[in-house]
This record gives C-alpha cells, structure tokens and sequence, in this order.
C-alpha cells in the first residue's frame, strides 16, 4: 500500500512536470482549456486550436496531450511563450519533420539532449518527451542565446519553474476555459491606464495583477476581469476604487468612431472618481499639458454620470483625444476668465462659442466646452470635441455598445484602429490570431 501511495503521488507530479519549462519570471500566464472550450464553444474539434496553431492535419497525432491545458506566457524579457504538454515526441518529431518539407519550419537540431527548430524564421520551438516550448518573435542573430535559454527551461525541475509561484496558483484557482492572469507592466504602455485606476500614488505597475476570464465572440477577444495586488496594501485599495464605478447607461457609447484605436467608459461621481484621477500616472501623462493652463481637477469635480475617454488616432508623434461627461454643473465655468489670464508663455485660451474654448500652446490644442443640457464635450479638433457627445457617422457595433451597458468599467481597444501605435497592436493580433483567429477588437470588462 505504501508503495503504491508513492507511485500514485510521484504520477501526480509527473503529470504537470511539463509546466516546469514556464520561467518563474514570467510577466503573464493564459491556460487554455482545450477540451472545455472546444464544449463551450460548440467546436467539433478540440484541437482545432494546434491545426491553426502548427498547421497540422490531425491534432489527435500531433505528439500534444489535448487533455490537458496549453499555456502562453510572456517571459521578464518580454519574449511571448507556449508551452504545451507532450503526449508522444515521435509523433511531434513527425509533425516538424513535415513543416521543415512544407518550408514552414528548419530542420530539427539537437542541444543539451533536447531538440529544437525554427518556425516561420521567427519562433523558436524546442522538445522534450514531456514538454514542448515556442518563444519569440526574434531576430536571426538573436536566436541561438534565447536557445540556449530554452535549454535550460526544458530542463528544469519544479523549483525552477511557475508552479510555486502566487501568479499560478490565482491562474490555476479559476475555471474559465480561457482565463488570464497579467502582471498590468506586461501589458503596452498605452493601454495600462484603467488597469491601474485606484492603486496609491507611486505603485509600480509590477505591483498590479490583472485575472480576467477570456472568451471570443465575432471577432472580439472578451477579457471579463478585475485588479487586484498580492500587495495587501496596495490590493485594499484598488478593491476600494472598484466600488466607485457605477452601472454605464451608455450615453456616449455611440460616440466612439468603430476606427477609433481605445474607448474607455464608465460612470462616475467625478469628486470619488478624482483621486483615483490624480494618482494615475498615466491619465495624468496625457492631461499633462493641458492642466496647466485648465483646472481639470474642478472639471473632473462636477462630472455625475456617465464618462467616456475615446482616442481616435494614437501615435508616437500624433495622440488625439476626445473625452465626453455628464455634468452635475457647471459652476467651473465663472473660472474660465481667470485661466485665460494665467496662461503660461506660449499658451492662451479663446472663446469659440457660447461656454466653449479652445486652449493652445502652438502644438497641442484642445477645445472644450458645456452643452445647455450640461454635457461636457473636448477633444483635440473642434469636430472631435463637439462629436464626444454625438451619434458618430460610424459607431462601434449596436451588439457592443448594448453589452457594455450596465458594466462599470470598459475598455475597448480596437486593433484595427486609424493611426494605431503599429507595432504594440500588430504584434498583438499576430501573437493572438494563430489561437483566436481574426480579431478586430479586444474588450475588458471590470467585473
């Protein structure tokens, strides 16, 4: 009895020894589970997944164990990672073997006792008779150090490897098929603000965790998650700042163009919502310029309702903003004369119309105003400011904007966006298209 004890304990370990290959270091961590989803998501076949993913005929003799999860991971270094349990290495040696006939992938190499090949001259995919591990995207002279790295992920032992870690263990606690679990610094630079709304001042975003659920629906990648710390300090507080948001109407749903990069909405009681405001490094990053010639903080103050920040084109050298509110009042407009004499050198504001302005410094011009019914409406350009609060000639989906409504927080990134920052996004989709299949948009919903 004994003996069999411990060979029921050592096959319990044996069965996930294959997770040992995911570097401890790891910034995010996706499972998918095949089976479950392929049930979800009413697929016929469960392997569906691996005939997108390498290209081949019959999942079912690929060499992968389809039972269980399949992995990404992005590494500390920010190589992007899959790791998958081996069910037989004939059968996956077979696999590459044809790739390298088909030109898909290089002829198989052995390193330190493990094999190894090229996929598409930018993805690294090496072998065990356990574990199989692709990682990239990286350059030709960039390949052989992240090999060697490989080597050593293959061959390491459960102390060297995610499972003992907190990120896993939250990962492995939840029963999505699909389920996410992200340090908020892993993901680009540009979309980090609503995932670290409410942490205190100064909190490196390697502090924030993100868990989500994720599933796909017409071309969007549903991200259904929350923020939270193993900080307990830090982890009171975002738990905190959840409780401001309120249930969206969806006011300003339709004034996001479907070509618009980022939307992000929500309902709010600007003077709650405003602390979380001024301890976001990057909201305040991009109000920057603007805060020193308007009080945004009194602006933000008078906001009951719902609010929506929409960026119509973001690049390096052209961002564009246009941010739409309900009002409680609009008392911060007897201020408006007293800004335009304290505007730094360079810099004025102008009247355009009644109760609307337009600052200026010579490179960044923002116009915004108060409508008769007290809707704050701005943006970049005079057309953007007053279409913050107006039906767009060509909104996101009807089917979206009526699943957002009664959510607190959302964000929509749209990876087909007009101007896009090209290499965060287009890396994005191609990374997700091989395991999702075409996407147009990705959508987070606090829970």
């Amino acid at each position: 009895m004994s003996l069999l004890a411990v060979a029921i304990l050592f096959c319990s370990c044996n069965n996930d020894s294959y997770l040992n290959v995911i570097p401890a270091s790891s910034s995010a961590l996706i499972s998918v589970d095949m089976p479950a989803l392929a049930e979800k998501s009413n697929m016929a076949d469960k392997g569906a997944i691996l005939k997108s993913l390498l290209g081949v005929d019959d999942p079912e003799k690929c060499g992968i164990d389809l039972a269980s999860k399949l992995y990404l991971f992005e590494s500390a270094e920010g190589h992007l990672g899959l790791c998958a349990k081996v069910s037989s290495e004939s059968d996956l040696e077979e696999v590459f073997n044809t790739l390298n006939k088909k030109g898909v992938c290089e002829k198989i190499s052995e390193k330190r006792g493990f094999h190894f090949t090229t996929l598409k001259n930018v993805w690294l995919a090496g072998y065990s008779d356990d574990a199989l591990i692709v990682m990239g995207p990286v350059v030709k002279a960039a390949q052989a150090e992240l090999q060697q790295k490989m080597a050593r992920y293959l061959d390491a032992d459960d102390e060297d490897g995610i499972k003992d870690s907190p990120m896993f263990e939250k990962l492995d606690s939840m029963s999505a098929p699909m389920a996410l679990v992200a340090k908020a610094q892993a993901l680009p630079q540009q979309f980090v603000a609503p995932f670290t709304l409410g942490a205190p001042k100064g909190t490196d975003a390697s502090q924030i965790m993100i868990a989500a659920d994720l599933s796909i629906e017409k071309g969007r990648l549903k991200l259904d998650g929350e923020t939270f710390s193993f900080n307990k300090k830090v982890d009171e507080s975002l738990k905190q700042a959840a409780k401001v948001y309120r249930p969206i109407q969806g006011k300003y749903l339709q004034a996001m163009p479907s070509s618009a990069v980022v939307g992000m909405f929500m309902n709010v009681d600007g003077k709650k919502f405003l602390p979380m405001m001024q301890n976001n490094n990057a909201l305040q990053m991009v109000l920057a310029g603007i805060n020193t010639a308007i009080d945004m903080d009194n602006i933000m103050r008078s906001v009951n309702g719902d609010l929506a920040i929409i960026v119509p084109v973001m690049s390096e050298s052209n961002t564009q903003l246009m941010m739409g509110a309900q009002l409680a009042h609009s008392n911060w407009l007897a201020d408006v004369d007293y800004w335009k004499q304290s505007c730094p050198q360079g810099s004025k504001i102008t009247n355009w119309g009644k109760n609307a302005f337009c600052y200026t410094d010579g490179k960044t011009s923002y116009f915004f105003g108060v409508s008769n019914d007290l809707q704050y409406y701005s943006g970049s350009s005079k057309g953007m400011a007053l279409g913050s609060i107006k039906v767009a000639p060509n909104p996101i989906a009807a089917d979206l904007q009526a699943e957002i409504k009664g959510k607190k927080l959302v964000m929509v990134i749209n990876i087909d966006g007009e101007g896009k920052e090209k290499e965060a996004l287009a890396a994005m989709s191609s990374i997700l298209q091989p395991l999702f299949g075409n996407l147009n948009s990705i959508v987070y919903s606090l829970k």
